[in-house]
């Protein structure tokens, strides 16, 4: 199963790198999700309907805003399409994550969010992408801030699943904290180094 690297995200420290390697992840994902027995099929759904939130809100809150502000006015068109792409994205994802994998329409669901995420993500790397490398953005420093974010938001999404188990004892609970820490901690050093490497540069 694909695991999120987010120490070498953030070593990379490029907005655009970073979010191709999340795409290429999901990707891979789905594959594994066709090829896979219903039993791991579930597995397999929940990781991608969380790493396809994340990615999308880090996106909206810190790629968006930027483009917008960055590109041409014919070219903003191009982020209003994503944001309406990935509403659609959200609607099947709360729909999955509603469902029972025994259900007869669960694994068409998730094949019908997978052609989504294959056209969204076509558009974003063969028109977006080139347009905001070519752009007046610091790409770097905005990797940055994307992976800041994505450790955050996966730091919570742990704290949450803990809460949410009423079964877990104090024991579990606080190795759920302690991952949610190696998680900001992960991400606070490779950034850190990026930060120090630029100014010396």
């Amino acid at each position: 199963m694909v695991k999120s690297k987010v120490t070498d995200e953030s070593e990379m420290a490029n907005a655009i790198e970073l979010l191709k390697s999340e795409h290429q992840e999901v990707t891979l994902l789905f594959d594994e999700f066709a090829a896979a027995e219903p039993a791991e099929q579930e597995v397999l759904a929940r990781e991608i309907c969380q790493k396809l939130t994340v990615h999308a809100q880090i996106e909206e809150e810190i790629l968006y805003p930027a483009a917008k502000g960055a590109l041409e006015a014919e070219d903003v068109d191009l982020v209003n399409e994503a944001e309406v792409e990935h509403a659609s994205a959200k609607d099947l994802i709360a729909k999955i994550e509603a469902m029972d994998v025994s259900d007869e329409s669960y694994k068409a669901t998730v094949k019908v969010l997978a052609e989504y995420v294959k056209h969204h993500v076509q558009e974003e790397e063969d028109e977006l992408f080139p347009l905001l490398e070519g752009s007046d953005l610091d790409l770097d420093e905005m990797g940055t801030q994307l992976a800041e974010r994505k450790a955050e938001l996966l730091a919570e999404s742990a704290v949450e699943a803990a809460d949410d188990d009423s079964a877990m004892d104090s024991d579990d609970e606080g190795a759920a904290e302690a991952e949610a820490e190696e998680l900001q901690s992960a991400v606070a050093q490779p950034v850190s180094r990026s930060k120090a490497a630029r100014k010396r540069a």
